[in-house]
């Protein structure tokens, strides 16, 4: 026998829409402006973020993706410090 679930009418209590910390945030708004680059929209680049210090891991194809990832982390709003652990892939 299944039972019906039924959601109250208001769940904007019950349910985040967006990110709920300023990391988060700050997270989100970096891979916003990472999918916007043409250089970087195609790369597997891992964001976290700390106390607003970027940490970007992860393999990047080229040298020159790994320093416009590092430029585009520090030109995004409220970044402390960019931590680049992005290895360059041996072509």
């Amino acid at each position: 026998m299944t039972h019906p679930w039924f959601f109250p009418d208001d769940t904007s209590a019950l349910f985040q829409i967006g990110p709920t910390s300023a990391d988060a945030r700050l997270a989100c708004g970096l891979l916003e402006r990472m999918q916007r680059d043409p250089l970087l929209r195609h790369e597997r680049i891992c964001i976290e973020v700390q106390n607003r210090v970027v940490i970007l891991d992860g393999v990047a194809s080229s040298a020159e993706v790994s320093a416009q990832a590092h430029t585009v982390a520090w030109g995004t709003p409220e970044v402390h410090d960019v931590n680049n652990r992005l290895r360059v892939l041996d072509g």
